[in-house]
């Protein structure tokens, strides 16, 4: 990971737990697996705590980590840098996806609220006029009142989004290949193909990875 994001990860509390659970030097920090001294610690690493900027697990870098039995990742995706050859080796791997995905599903959230008042594109209107706009006329349709939302991937995140959205009288769609009929029933959506979902919703919300 890179170094300057060290201390957001381990302030001093979770460091000294962790150093009283295992053989940890809290000053080692890798962002290159060939860099001098690297090698030799990652030689005798049973676990890997990682970040962004970890670079890529590749079948040199796990040959040279004959003990490494753990990836934990302290973030979310990992497909930037867990390669088939980690899975092949039986690495087991954790990561942080579930966690990030409530603060990313709150943000959804508020601005599928906003973009249904038309906050944005009011807050663009004053600020050009300065003055008094006819928002009675302008801005009739604003608001959330069985509005059409439409989420594009039933991922962690966008079934959060799901979640959150539930109390307010809206009509959800989803596109997600993945997701059968009686999912889309479970989720109290309406599952339709991604020409129809964008056709039919005031606000699209996107949580497909991008593979």
């Amino acid at each position: 990971m890179q170094r300057d994001l060290l201390p957001l990860l381990l302030d001093p509390a979770r460091t000294d737990r962790l150093t009283g659970l295992a053989d940890l030097d809290p000053t080692l920090v890798a962002d290159d697996f060939t860099a001098d001294g690297i090698a030799a610690e990652l030689a005798r690493a049973d676990v890997l705590f990682t970040f962004w900027g970890c670079p890529p697990l590749t079948p040199e870098v796990l040959a040279g980590a004959p003990r490494l039995r753990a990836v934990v990742h302290a973030a979310g995706s990992v497909k930037n840098f867990v390669t088939d050859a980690c899975w092949e080796r039986g690495i087991a791997l954790s990561s942080a996806a579930d966690a990030n995905a409530l603060p990313v599903a709150e943000y959804a959230l508020a601005m599928i609220l906003l973009a249904n008042k038309r906050a944005l594109t009011t807050r663009d209107r004053y600020r050009a006029v300065r003055g008094q706009v006819p928002w009675q006329h302008e801005y009739r349709d604003a608001g959330n009142y069985r509005r059409s939302v439409g989420i594009v991937g039933a991922s962690r995140t966008g079934r959060r989004v799901i979640a959150l959205l539930a109390p307010y009288d809206l009509e959800l769609l989803v596109h997600d290949p993945y997701l059968d009929a009686a999912g889309a029933r479970a989720l109290g959506v309406e599952s339709v193909g991604l020409d129809e979902l964008c056709a039919r919703c005031d606000v699209v919300s996107l949580h497909a990875p991008a593979l």
